[in-house]
């Protein structure tokens, strides 16, 4: 929490303490204290107590986690056919499968190629699974290319080759690479270099930073299944609970 905040929940306990004095003056006809009397009273029941100020900066750091989340789930619901059923996110598994799992990841991030075993694993052990990719390029120029080239693969139908590349590299991204690894998976890289600067392209990135930021999702990775929000790296036995329980609700 910022100092800010916690001015500002000190001068919350000061005009608590502040009404609750000046009440007692009111009924016993006392003299009213000055405000310079009243700042160091409460100054000095924080200093003699600061639990009470860090329980009160707890309990607001609590309450405003617990109305994002309540906020990214009322957004979850509204934007569940476009986070799953965009025709311009690519996608891996059974395109007819059951259940949806939607991934926001960066190919700069070293979470985000942890967890790739357990999204691979579960596309090869579980028949019946769709996985939905959002590119989420936030850390840095060449995320975003990486994600430009990753759409270009998209659209030549190498997309997940491509996804699996990247994934597993472990050299520095930059244009050289992208080109290496487009070449590897048997992308055509005249036909890249202009589809990576498409209206479509950009479009595609756009829509998942809003999705994103829709969903208080600011880092890499992060997981929807069902109606889950799931921020960082999940297992893949995790992932599998997941959507059993999703597959038992549908019996």
């Amino acid at each position: 929490m910022s100092l800010q905040k916690i001015a500002l929940s000190a001068v919350s306990l000061a005009a608590i303490a502040f009404i609750g004095l000046t009440s007692a003056q009111a009924a016993t006809a006392t003299p009213a204290l000055t405000k310079a009397q009243v700042e160091q009273i409460v100054h000095d029941y924080i200093m003699n107590n600061p639990k009470v100020l860090m329980d009160s900066v707890a309990g607001y750091q609590q309450k405003m986690q617990a109305d994002r989340e309540a906020q990214a789930g009322e957004e979850l619901k509204k934007n569940m056919s476009t986070i799953v059923k965009d025709v311009n996110s690519p996608e891996a598994g059974n395109a007819k499968g059951d259940v949806t799992v939607v991934e926001f990841f960066d190919y700069n991030c070293h979470f985000c190629k942890g967890a790739f075993p357990a999204v691979q694993g579960l596309i090869d052990k579980d028949k019946k699974v769709r996985v939905v990719f959002k590119e989420f390029p936030i850390l840095g120029p060449s995320s975003q290319t990486a994600a430009q080239w990753a759409l270009a693969a998209n659209k030549q139908g190498k997309y997940f080759a491509f996804h699996a590349a990247m994934m597993n590299n472990k050299e520095q991204i930059n244009d050289d690479l992208l080109q290496k690894v487009a070449k590897s998976v048997g992308m055509d890289i005249d036909k890249a270099k202009v589809d990576i600067n498409s209206p479509e392209v950009a479009t595609e990135i756009a829509k998942n930073r809003t999705l994103a930021e829709q969903l208080d999702i600011n880092g890499t990775p992060a997981f929807i299944v069902g109606d889950q929000i799931n921020r960082g790296a999940i297992p893949e036995d995790a992932l599998e609970q997941e959507i059993s329980e999703i597959r038992a609700t549908k019996k």
